[in-house]
């Protein structure tokens, strides 16, 4: 038997993952030093209207999924293109803090639909946050979507 070596030329590209954020980790956030060396490919919406966005304390957003409780909104973000050593710091940042990474189809103006790894918060429900913290403080709402407006210097 003779051993033959297969070239694979996909292992040549570095692996990126598309990531969706909506708050601290957006262009200008306080935690997007996490996403700097990452491509910024634009602003994108959810495709789908199947979320409600809050906010926390007044520090930061909570995604969840809406469940057909209230009217579920589509979520504006920022998408990157992040590569390995990205993800693992964001990842477990985010499962750290109860939230569940989800693949979402999003969207930009110009009609580019993709798909990417959304963190969406699970414990809503659940008593791990609690409703007198969650408020529409710093969430825009317009045109069938939701957005969190952070301050400058935050």
């Amino acid at each position: 038997m003779s051993s033959t070596k297969m070239a694979n030329p996909l292992l040549q590209e570095a692996y990126k993952t598309r990531l969706f954020t909506y708050g601290t980790l957006k262009k200008g956030g306080r935690l997007d030093e996490l996403t700097k060396r990452s491509d910024y490919m634009g602003e994108y919406f959810t495709l789908h209207s199947i979320f409600q966005m809050r906010d926390y304390a007044n520090a930061f957003p909570i995604v969840f999924f809406d469940y057909g409780q209230a009217n579920g909104k589509s979520i504006k973000g920022h998408l990157y293109e992040c590569d390995v050593r990205a993800m693992e710091c964001i990842n477990q940042m985010e499962t750290n803090a109860n939230y569940t990474p989800h693949i979402a189809d999003v969207i930009n103006e110009e009609g580019n639909i993709t798909n990417a790894l959304m963190f969406v918060n699970c414990n809503i429900g659940g008593r791990a946050v609690r409703d007198s913290q969650l408020s529409l403080n710093n969430i825009i709402e317009e045109k069938g979507y939701q957005e969190w407006q952070h301050s400058v210097g935050f």
